[in-house]
């Protein structure tokens, strides 16, 4: 496998589920590198953010609106205070694993769009 494509996959690392490396490296190794600049330019969002939206602003869905889910967000905004704030506990993890599985399908998606 080429310098650049593990460069990727070490800067991705904590941003992805921890089962993605091997599964993207096999991915890559059949991607031209001219290609692998378009990978690069994909926006990656960040779980220690959604960890600490959680943490700070979770009752009021700031970790949902942070990972893109903006009806779950209004919702929690809506009704955290109705559920003894059990929703915005269990969300620091649901949260934190969807951003990173999330990742992953924007890296996988961009593939598919490559060919590979």
């Amino acid at each position: 496998m080429n310098d650049k494509a593990m460069m990727m996959i070490a800067t991705w690392a904590d941003k992805l589920p921890d089962n993605a490396a091997l599964i993207l490296q096999e991915r890559l190794e059949k991607l031209p590198e001219e290609k692998l600049s378009s990978l690069s330019l994909i926006q990656l969002k960040n779980p220690v953010v959604g960890l600490v939206l959680g943490l700070f602003l979770g009752i009021l869905g700031a970790d949902r609106f942070y990972k893109g889910d903006i009806v779950l967000g209004i919702v929690k905004l809506l009704l955290c205070w109705a559920t003894l704030y059990i929703w915005a506990i269990v969300d620091l993890v649901l949260v934190w694993k969807g951003i990173k599985q999330d990742n992953l399908n924007k890296i996988s998606n961009q593939l598919m769009m490559l060919g590979i």
